[in-house]
Protein backbone atom coordinates (compact mmCIF):
# COMPACT_ATOMS: atom_id res chain seq x y z
CA UNK A 1 0.00 0.00 0.00
CA UNK A 2 1.46 3.57 -0.57
CA UNK A 3 2.28 5.44 2.62
CA UNK A 4 2.31 9.10 0.36
CA UNK A 5 0.81 11.86 2.80
CA UNK A 6 -2.53 13.37 1.42
CA UNK A 7 -0.97 16.33 0.43
CA UNK A 8 1.31 15.25 -1.90
CA UNK A 9 -1.55 12.52 -3.17
CA UNK A 10 -3.62 15.51 -4.13
CA UNK A 11 -0.82 17.55 -6.02
CA UNK A 12 0.10 14.49 -8.09
CA UNK A 13 -3.80 14.46 -8.90
CA UNK A 14 -3.60 18.26 -9.70
CA UNK A 15 -0.56 17.61 -11.81
CA UNK A 16 -2.03 14.81 -14.10
CA UNK A 17 -5.58 16.40 -14.73
CA UNK A 18 -2.92 19.26 -15.85
CA UNK A 19 -1.25 17.38 -18.38
CA UNK A 20 -4.40 16.30 -19.53
CA UNK A 21 -5.59 19.59 -20.44
CA UNK A 22 -2.42 20.67 -21.27
CA UNK A 23 -0.43 17.70 -23.05
CA UNK A 24 2.32 20.02 -24.23
CA UNK A 25 3.58 21.70 -20.84
CA UNK A 26 6.77 21.96 -19.99
CA UNK A 27 8.35 24.17 -16.91
CA UNK A 28 10.40 24.41 -14.25
CA UNK A 29 9.69 23.10 -10.77
CA UNK A 30 8.75 26.69 -9.50
CA UNK A 31 6.72 27.05 -12.79
CA UNK A 32 4.79 24.10 -12.04
CA UNK A 33 3.68 25.63 -8.47
CA UNK A 34 3.29 29.11 -9.93
CA UNK A 35 1.25 28.15 -12.93
CA UNK A 36 -0.01 24.30 -13.22
CA UNK A 37 -1.32 24.52 -9.44
CA UNK A 38 -2.46 28.59 -9.51
CA UNK A 39 -6.09 27.37 -10.27
CA UNK A 40 -6.21 25.00 -7.14
CA UNK A 41 -7.35 28.00 -5.07
CA UNK A 42 -4.56 26.95 -2.62
CA UNK A 43 -0.61 27.42 -1.89
CA UNK A 44 0.97 24.50 -1.68
CA UNK A 45 4.84 23.72 0.08
CA UNK A 46 7.27 24.09 -1.85
CA UNK A 47 8.87 20.74 -0.38
CA UNK A 48 5.04 18.52 -1.17
CA UNK A 49 5.66 19.80 -4.87
CA UNK A 50 8.64 18.45 -4.98
CA UNK A 51 7.97 15.32 -3.81
CA UNK A 52 4.89 15.28 -6.05
CA UNK A 53 7.28 16.44 -8.93
CA UNK A 54 9.62 13.01 -7.93
CA UNK A 55 7.05 10.48 -7.89
CA UNK A 56 5.44 11.11 -10.89
CA UNK A 57 8.89 10.77 -12.67
CA UNK A 58 9.78 8.01 -10.78
CA UNK A 59 6.33 6.57 -11.99
CA UNK A 60 7.24 7.71 -15.67
CA UNK A 61 4.15 10.05 -15.94
CA UNK A 62 7.06 13.08 -15.81
CA UNK A 63 10.25 13.59 -17.70
CA UNK A 64 12.59 15.33 -16.24
CA UNK A 65 14.25 17.10 -18.80
CA UNK A 66 18.23 18.69 -17.51
CA UNK A 67 18.83 22.53 -19.84
CA UNK A 68 22.72 22.86 -20.50
CA UNK A 69 22.57 25.47 -17.77
CA UNK A 70 21.96 22.64 -15.21
CA UNK A 71 18.33 24.17 -14.80
CA UNK A 72 15.51 20.90 -15.00
CA UNK A 73 12.71 21.19 -17.04
CA UNK A 74 9.73 18.53 -16.23
CA UNK A 75 7.02 17.68 -18.75
CA UNK A 76 4.31 14.66 -19.98
CA UNK A 77 6.63 11.71 -20.79
CA UNK A 78 3.74 10.20 -22.46
CA UNK A 79 3.23 7.51 -20.41
CA UNK A 80 0.19 8.60 -18.55
CA UNK A 81 -1.23 6.22 -15.48
CA UNK A 82 -4.33 5.98 -14.60
CA UNK A 83 -5.21 5.42 -10.57
CA UNK A 84 -7.78 4.14 -8.76
CA UNK A 85 -8.85 5.83 -5.51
Amino acid sequence: MDNQPPLVAEIEELLRRYLQAHPQANDTERGIREWWLRDAGRGYPAADVHTAILRLVASGELAKLVLPDGQCTYASSGGSRTRNP
